[in-house]
């Protein structure tokens, strides 16, 4: 039976950056990715500078596209508000490429990477972690499980599901180059079509990236919202579309973030911004973070647990909570949010556009957000915002 220091479940863009830091080091890793590379993700691959601060170098071989505007549209209260900025906001990529790039870039580093390896299960023992794969049984002092937002082998070691899970759709849309010349300089975001969601729009090499996403569990179709909506839009989408879902992970699993000699990463961690439901920069910064708890701890479980909580603390979950605070407000009442856009929209749209570049923060944003509220809302509404923590 194989034996490894650590063994990664899932090699998208937090199993593949823990996997290179830790070879890096010299550590003995496998690398365990269910499809064959390169294989489809559902995802908008938008890749924003706070992502760039901690991809590999190596990322930027999968950009088809520069976007330096970002545009923001309020559907239900025309309003519309533009970003543009010397460098790109964001770095259009698909995911296939990205996390091919990502894995092979591990395996030069020296991890093993095997494919078409589907776990399905995984034990903890007195000397490690026992992983059942299709291709036979591994044991590793420990793994990081970066299997995406439905994994199975997070419950199967036991952490409940706690986390909220967000329906989403992508297409990927082949267009005509006149409507592809129309939409190919802005990241686009599009409130209002579905309650509690937003839909996207990013252009890619040559065709656009679609897709919207409820931040609710919600009976209304978004395969129908979206088609109506790039009707809209002048965008015909027939045959030339391939239509894929997934879900967004958001909120913690109850149990932490290390359990026996398990810990998660990415979205079965459930580290999805709760403002943009971009996933790419946590993922990457938490895959990171485990492989530096595993090396700062010397591999020794305590240590280990409390390195990877005082990293991610600093890293991540000081984000999360302050992003928690805006997605309320941003996915809460639509009047409330309208009210306040239409006051400040432009500010909050630069202010946010910092944020996701690496410039700025949740925490600062978030402030002066609530000093926006306590001013500019009637007093009972704004004791209900300024009671929520962003702490």
């Amino acid at each position: 039976m194989a034996r490894y220091d650590v063994a990664i479940i899932g090699a998208g863009p937090a199993g593949s950056s823990a996997a290179l830091t830790l070879a890096e080091r010299g550590v003995r890793v496998a690398l365990l990715e269910r499809a064959r590379f390169p294989r489809y993700k559902t995802c908008g691959a938008g890749i924003v500078g706070r992502a760039v601060q901690v991809l590999p170098a190596a990322a930027r071989q999968a950009v088809e596209r520069e976007c330096h505007t970002a545009e923001l549209n309020m559907l239900d209260s025309d309003m519309q508000f533009r970003v543009t900025r010397k460098e790109p906001v964001v770095w259009m990529s698909m995911r296939d490429k990205l996390d091919h790039i990502l894995a092979k870039n591990a395996q030069q580093a020296g991890a093993f990477l095997e494919e078409e390896c589907n776990v399905v299960n995984a034990k903890n023992g007195k000397e490690g972690v026992t992983i059942e794969t299709s291709k036979g049984d591994l044991v590793a002092s420990y793994a990081i499980l970066c299997d995406g937002a439905l994994s199975s082998i997070a419950k199967k070691v036991g952490w409940a599901e706690t986390r909220t899970l967000f329906p989403a759709v992508e297409w990927e849309v082949s267009v005509s180059p006149d409507i592809f010349e129309k939409f190919r300089h802005a990241a686009r975001f599009d409130f209002g079509l579905v309650p509690q969601g937003y839909a996207w729009l990013f252009p890619k090499g040559s065709h656009l990236s679609v897709g919207v996403a409820s931040m609710r569990r919600t009976r209304v179709s978004l395969n129908a919202a979206l088609r109506r909506h790039l009707a809209s839009l002048g965008i015909e989408a027939g045959e030339n579309v391939s239509r894929h879902g997934a879900v967004v992970a958001m909120g913690h699993r109850e149990g932490g973030f290390m359990k026996h000699r398990f810990l998660l990463a990415g979205d079965a961690a459930g580290f999805a911004d709760p403002v943009s439901g971009e996933g790419i920069s946590f993922a990457t910064a938490s895959g990171k973070a485990a492989a530096s708890a595993l090396l700062n701890g010397r591999l020794i479980e305590r240590n280990v647990e409390e390195a990877y909580l005082a990293i991610l603390e600093e890293t991540i979950l000081c984000e999360l909570r302050p992003a928690l605070y805006l997605g309320k407000l941003l996915y809460g009442p639509a009047a409330i949010r309208n009210y306040v856009f239409r006051r400040k929209g432009q500010e909050l749209a630069e202010a946010v556009t910092d944020v996701i570049s690496g410039k700025a923060t949740y925490h600062e944003l978030a402030t002066r957000v609530r000093g926006y509220l306590k001013r500019m809302l009637k007093p009972d509404l704004a004791r209900v915002f300024g009671r929520l923590d962003i702490d």
